[in-house]
């Protein structure tokens, strides 16, 4: 499955006192992607434009016609995930900072709509008091976290689909130089999982791989043609062996959450040894798509690094 990795730097025009805004954002970004794609999706039915809808190819998150299909993957996750930073305390008008947007499989054709909406819900939406915040530039950013300039607010416009597309080959010949069986998994913002019908407080690497390979082989299955077809059960059996050498995870909460209280979660770093080569393209993708609830907009982001100590 291919992945596109988007940098955009933006800039504060007024201070916002809430500084986990960005993770609260999920309900206006769908809206202003509809409005931007003008999709009437109450009429879906009904459309000449349906099949190829960027709206509904994006946040539809229809079932296949498939059953084994569904009964093996269920639901589709959204094939996106941003990762947004923490506003330092105000006044913090003026303060530059980058979100990172990461698409998977076809959402790659729709660059272009994610800009837009982004623009849309920043810039343009809450004129009658200024724009919120200024888009400044765009990068494109390969294995190695080069960038490459896709647009400019000084108008240096290279092309928003000319963009680096990674495969999960690259990402383990860049991302994991020197991997001898030792590596720290950094959970970075509010992680998120049910075990048993019940929030996971504590850190189990079980669970947390288990999960993993359920989401990303979903958004392959549903995004992309690499359906992974490979022993589920064997896999799950295999995240038994790996040893967990250090744990020091927590449970945070991050402000008040809409509705239904906090952000909260698991966040802290985890040494582990023995990963299984299996599990590496899985752990690479997730890097960029998160995991748990709300991993499509910047919770659930984790990190991986050698362990060299």
């Amino acid at each position: 499955m291919m992945v596109a990795v988007l940098r955009m730097t933006m800039r504060l025009n007024r201070d916002i006192a809430d500084r986990y805004f960005l993770f609260r954002v999920r309900h206006d970004f769908q809206s202003a992607f509809r409005q931007i794609t003008g999709c009437m999706s109450d009429a879906c039915g009904l459309c000449v434009s349906r099949e190829e809808c960027p709206y509904r190819l994006i946040f539809a998150q229809e079932l296949s016609a498939d059953p084994a299909a569904v009964k093996r993957h269920q639901k589709p996750p959204l094939p996106f995930a941003f990762s947004f930073p923490v506003f330092p305390s105000p006044p913090n008008a003026g303060h530059d900072f980058v979100i990172r947007l990461s698409l998977a499989g076809t959402a790659t054709r729709f660059v272009g709509e994610f800009v837009e909406a982004l623009k849309f819900l920043f810039t343009i939406q809450p004129e009658r008091n200024g724009s919120l915040m200024d888009l400044v530039r765009i990068d494109s950013l390969d294995y190695h976290d080069e960038p490459t300039l896709l647009w400019s607010k000084d108008g240096v416009v290279e092309a928003l689909d000319a963009v680096t597309l990674l495969e999960t080959d690259g990402l383990r010949d860049t991302r994991l130089m020197g991997y001898s069986g030792e590596m720290k998994l950094q959970l970075e913002t509010p992680l998120k999982l049910m075990h048993e019908g019940r929030m996971m407080r504590e850190f189990k690497f079980t669970q947390f791989m288990r999960t993993l390979i359920r989401r990303i082989s979903s958004l392959a299955a549903y995004y992309s043609d690499d359906d992974l077809s490979m022993d589920f059960r064997w896999l799950s059996s295999l995240s038994e062996s790996v040893v967990v050498l250090q744990n020091s995870t927590r449970w945070v909460e991050w402000g008040r959450g809409e509705g239904d209280g906090k952000l909260a979660g698991l966040t802290g770093d985890v040494k582990l040894k023995g990963i299984p080569d299996e599990f590496i393209p899985f752990l690479l993708l997730g890097e960029f798509l998160n995991l748990g609830k709300g991993a499509a907009f910047g919770l659930g982001r984790f990190s991986l690094s050698v362990d060299e100590s």
